[in-house]
């Protein structure tokens, strides 16, 4: 038979109250705290912020895309006067090493506006975040929650209600605020 000495019966029992009181205290002031969460991807997708950025970086896109239309085209009819150059070997010489310079040219160009774009929609992005960080750091005070999580589609929130989703009212506040 397991004999218990009062000793560990006492270590037992207060380890249970330390427990049970670690549990009531949590749920004390889960039920009490307000707390609610939105969803990353409804968020970026709509606000206004966001919505800024990308046709901010949609006009350096087609500033450097027309660019390498042109560098295309300045290729493009090397090709075609190289072609029509026949038989003359100096001209056709000429115009090949036109034809490599300009491929060259523009491999090197398409290469730094790949890199180029990359930390302007970086930029672009980043800076629209933290502006919607900031708000919604505010509108949490402003109405009161202790915390706003948020949902992405990783699933850094397995469950919630509904009623927990605060999404459409921030991203209406957001927007009218920007």
């Amino acid at each position: 038979m397991l004999k218990i000495t009062q000793q560990r019966a006492i270590s037992i029992l207060l380890a249970i109250t330390v427990f049970l009181s670690l549990l009531l205290i949590g749920s004390y002031f889960i039920n009490n705290k307000k707390i609610a969460y939105v969803d990353s991807m409804k968020i970026y997708n709509g606000y206004v912020g966001i919505k800024q950025a990308k046709a901010e970086f949609e006009k350096e896109v087609e500033f450097y895309k027309s660019r390498t239309d042109t560098l295309t085209a300045r290729a493009k009819i090397a090709i075609l006067k190289m072609e029509k150059s026949g038989n003359n070997h100096a001209e056709y010489s000429k115009l090949s090493d036109s034809v490599q310079f300009y491929k060259r040219q523009l491999h090197d160009y398409q290469s730094a506006m790949n890199e180029s774009l990359k930390q302007k929609e970086s930029q672009l992005t980043q800076k629209a975040m933290l502006k919607l960080n900031s708000f919604l750091k505010e509108y949490g005070n402003s109405n009161g929650y202790d915390m706003i999580l948020i949902a992405n589609p990783s699933g850094t929130i397995a469950y919630a209600k509904d009623s927990f989703d605060i999404t459409d009212d921030v991203l209406k506040a957001a927007n009218e605020k920007f």
